[in-house]
């Protein structure tokens, strides 16, 4: 069997199993509320018995992290594509001083598109409150390791996790085309969380979100549970030449991204490791968790940083 048919069998075998009851899903993404990820995504839960909508930006918003623009106007749009009637996008304004010789030095106000933060929660208030999931994603480019604390795809998750909402960050290969086997493979999980939970109870632990990436298509090795980690197969820096990155950018300094080294100690089921190896990974994470003590850190003096705080205070 050829890697593409095994991979469709996997597919088939999830979304495929025995019906599930129909949930309210909200979708969200960092890459736009029109990007072919999430329309897809969009049809197919659709085409499974969910009822779906989307709260998404009105832009890409890629590496926003949990920014949100606070205390600044809202404008809600509504996708104008009739097959996405429940889509919805949100923007906002900025006040930035113009640069091109017709305005040069003249303050422009400017639509924006509001963050993938900002759209889930416009999402959960106006477009679809209290519902059974959240999804945000897929992502164009996987969102492993430490990539995730800057990640708007995984922060959407988390900030509906904030709110109560079962929620999971789904993440593809930056360079992957194929939407639809994506949205099938997410739908397919959305299905198997269904058929999992116990009855009357929510598709996820209280406080626990899943992220999960999926590797290039179509030679998928298998599915496997991971913890989030820290290693991540390329590494982010400050670079003079953007050209690796994007090649329209040659020569032009910015963030990039090089290839980084190989797994460390500790790092055998981090998602990074399997999903560079070839599986989708479901890592589970937590939010709200309380802090750690200082003997589960290893480190005795954190309870007397207060008193040695003060101390220093006191000597200035």
């Amino acid at each position: 069997m050829s890697a593409r048919n095994k991979l469709m069998a996997l597919v088939l075998g999830l979304a495929c199993a025995s019906p599930a009851a129909a949930l309210d899903i909200l979708l969200t993404n960092d890459d736009g509320y029109d990007h072919p990820n999430i329309r897809a995504l969009y049809r197919h839960l659709v085409e499974a018995g969910h009822n779906v909508h989307v709260a998404a930006p009105w832009k890409e918003q890629s590496g926003r992290g949990g920014a949100f623009l606070f205390g600044r106007e809202t404008t809600a749009g509504q996708d104008d594509d009739p097959a996405y009637p429940n889509s919805h996008y949100l923007k906002t304004t900025d006040r930035q001083q113009c640069v091109s010789p017709a305005c040069a030095g003249s303050l422009v106000e400017l639509d924006i598109s509001a963050t993938p933060v900002m759209s889930v929660l416009y999402g959960l208030k106006k477009v679809l409150p209290n519902p059974d999931l959240v999804i945000s994603g897929p992502n164009v480019g996987n969102n492993i390791g430490y990539i995730n604390h800057y990640s708007g795809t995984y922060n959407a998750a988390v900030a509906a996790l904030n709110s109560g909402v079962p929620s999971i960050a789904v993440s593809a290969f930056y360079l992957e085309t194929d939407s639809e086997t994506v949205a099938q493979l997410t739908t397919g999980l959305v299905r198997a969380l269904e058929q999992s939970r116990q009855p009357g109870q929510p598709l996820l632990p209280a406080g626990i979100g899943l992220n999960v990436n999926i590797p290039p298509l179509p030679d998928i090795k298998g599915w496997r549970i991971t913890r989030v980690g820290t290693y991540v197969p390329y590494d982010t820096l400050y670079t003079e030449d953007l050209g690796p990155t994007n090649p329209k950018l040659a020569g032009k300094p910015g963030i990039g991204f090089v290839l980084g080294g190989k797994p460390g100690v500790g790092e055998e089921n981090s998602e990074g490791t399997w999903v560079s190896q070839g599986h989708v990974t479901i890592s589970p994470f937590r939010v709200g968790a309380d802090s750690p003590t200082a003997a589960e850190l290893g480190w005795p003096a954190l309870d007397a940083l207060p008193d040695l705080a003060r101390q220093q205070l006191q000597a200035e």
